[in-house]
């Protein structure tokens, strides 16, 4: 597995930096409402105890994710950190979804490395199979897809994995653990492991675990550089941590 070259150091200080000098930009009340309803239908009766909560009124959204973006993409691919981050804010208001949950699937799926390819033949950021996203692009009309070379394009892969999410999402009726699962290992397979009274867990787990390391990162901007550098070292731990163990995700 390709190991991503990150100086932690290095990263949390320059976003410290960046968010304590950039303008903000504000969210939409639409927007924001979808942002907060996936948010509550992921942490169920533990939101209000959540640090999710806290940015229930937060204008500066859309900026922590075009700067966190910008960072995490490896060094050839910073240049496409803008659009990629518009992309991410538009189908995450297209689909009613939290842009900083599909920021956690895309790095518990590849590291936000455009490039990856898993084992099973799934490509790019949120490791889609070319089958799938064939289905997904004719199912949701998504032009832009012509074959599995568009998963390398980070803006069409995060286009066709948002709306994936968006299909199994409705096919288990908002309940997060299971779409999450469906997402990973396919929505036949959870539909058996539900029959069998077994409920998928590491999955939901990983990305819930980096979806608050976001969210802990994003509270820390405009809190002390001390608690800004602690709450950005967690979120690149965790990351690092993914690497090690050479564990990626794989969409069925």
């Amino acid at each position: 597995m390709e190991k991503q070259k990150i100086t932690f150091t290095t990263l949390v200080a320059a976003l410290v930096l960046v968010f304590s000098t950039n303008s903000v930009a504000s969210e939409t009340p639409a927007f924001s409402q979808g942002r907060l309803d996936q948010a509550k239908e992921l942490l169920g009766h533990g939101y209000k105890n959540k640090v999710v909560r806290k940015s229930e009124k937060a204008s500066d959204l859309g900026n922590f994710i075009k700067e966190a973006t910008k960072k995490f993409l490896p060094k050839a691919d910073k240049k496409n950190a803008s659009s990629l981050a518009k992309v991410i804010l538009e189908e995450s208001k297209n689909y009613e979804l939290d842009p900083v949950f599909l920021m956690a699937v895309i790095q518990n799926e590849s590291s936000f490395n455009p490039k990856r390819k898993g084992s099973c033949g799934e490509i790019g950021l949120m490791q889609v199979k070319p089958d799938t996203a064939a289905w997904i692009a004719e199912t949701y009309g998504i032009e832009e897809y012509k074959g599995a070379k568009s998963l390398y394009n980070p803006a069409i892969n995060v286009r066709i994995g948002a709306a994936l999410m968006d299909k199994l999402r409705h096919q288990f009726d908002s309940e997060s653990r299971l779409y999450l699962s469906a997402y990973n290992i396919g929505a036949k397979k959870v539909r058996k492991m539900v029959s069998d009274r077994k409920i998928p867990k590491e999955y939901v787990q990983a990305v819930m675990k980096r979806y608050m390391a976001f969210y802990s990162a994003f509270r820390g901007v405009g809190d002390s550089k001390k608690q800004s550098e602690a709450a950005w070292m967690n979120t690149m731990n965790i990351t690092r941590k993914h690497l090690q163990t050479g564990k990626l995700a794989a969409n069925g």
